[in-house]
């Protein structure tokens, strides 16, 4: 198996990477510009795998990680997760963003992630994902008045979330293995973006701050931390590519090599938000400064198609 990435792998990515630092930067993820979801649209990025037939470029799962890995390491809107697995595996196209629900098991309150401008929802479910029209607005049980949706911040500020009621049944739903494996790899993917951020961010500070006329990266604790920074997310982004291979090519241990991938990257990101945030100093602690957004996102995508420990453990 060839965990090396081809030329055109290559370019594509570095035109994400391009693409990113121009329309959203890392440091604007609190404020993201309101045309951003159209933009995204333009790159194809919901679409990478998305058959031709629906208007996507019909790529492999390998190739969509790397780009994924990318968008991550700008804490991209979390929606690219769900409308990406909606645009591959249902068969007719979504119009605009599909916003993603953590699971639950039953019908009743189910909190949405990024449902701002979305006409639907994804769920995962064991075997399963199931999408949902969004409405507007509900009305309480209790009172029997109408109430428009709220909007409200998260964990993670880059992503708006809201409470909606599962109680209807699926719009479309898909009772097949391959789609909730392909939620997780994308989310591994978000997070291994997410640890790389944090390690270069840590890495770029530990240049120019200076303590005792020296710069900090040059003091061996902090050089260690970067260390231990650089090999989590080495590690977690290897297991990355083999677990997008595995899935190319339906391998029978491909569940397997995506919750091993799931539970390196989210480890990765969440130990690499915390160092990057104890190489900044105080600094770090605040809410002005970029490091605890890397941290945020990183609790927040251990929700998001969680690694199953029994699987892991044999």
């Amino acid at each position: 198996m060839d965990l090396t990435p081809n030329d055109d792998q290559a370019a594509f990515v570095a035109a994400t990477t391009d693409w990113c630092r121009d329309a959203m930067p890392l440091e604007q993820a609190r404020s993201r510009p309101a045309d951003i979801w159209a933009q995204l649209e333009a790159m194809g990025l919901p679409r990478i795998t998305a058959p031709e037939a629906n208007g996507g470029l019909a790529l492999d799962h390998a190739t969509e990680a790397l780009v994924f890995a990318e968008l991550g390491r700008f804490l991209a809107p979390v929606g690219l997760l769900s409308s990406a697995v909606a645009n591959r595996w249902f068969a007719e196209p979504f119009d605009g963003k599909v916003a993603l629900a953590l699971t639950v098991e039953e019908p009743g309150p189910i909190r949405v992630l990024d449902p701002v401008d979305s006409a639907a929802v994804l769920m995962l479910q064991p075997g399963s994902v199931r999408v949902f029209d969004i409405p507007d607005s509900f009305t309480d049980l209790n009172s029997g008045q109408r109430h428009v949706t709220e909007h409200r911040s998260s964990l993670d500020p880059s992503t708006m979330q809201s409470w909606q009621e599962w109680t209807t049944t699926a719009v479309w739903t898909e009772d097949d293995v391959r789609p909730p494996l392909h939620l997780q790899l994308l989310a591994v993917a978000f997070a291994v973006g997410c640890a790389d951020a944090a390690r270069d961010m840590a890495v770029d500070y530990a240049k120019v701050r200076e303590q005792f006329e020296r710069p900090i990266g040059s003091f061996q604790a902090i050089k260690h931390m970067c260390a231990d920074m650089a090999v989590r997310a080495a590690v977690a982004r290897s297991q990355l590519y083999y677990a997008a291979c595995a899935l190319d090519e339906n391998a029978a241990d491909a569940v397997f090599h995506v919750a091993a991938a799931k539970r390196l990257a989210d480890q990765a990101a969440l130990d690499n938000g915390r160092a990057n945030i104890q190489v900044h100093g105080g600094i770090g602690m605040t809410d002005e400064a970029s490091p605890h957004l890397c941290l945020k996102r990183a609790h927040l995508l251990q929700f998001i198609a969680p690694a199953d420990a029994a699987l892991l453990l044999g």
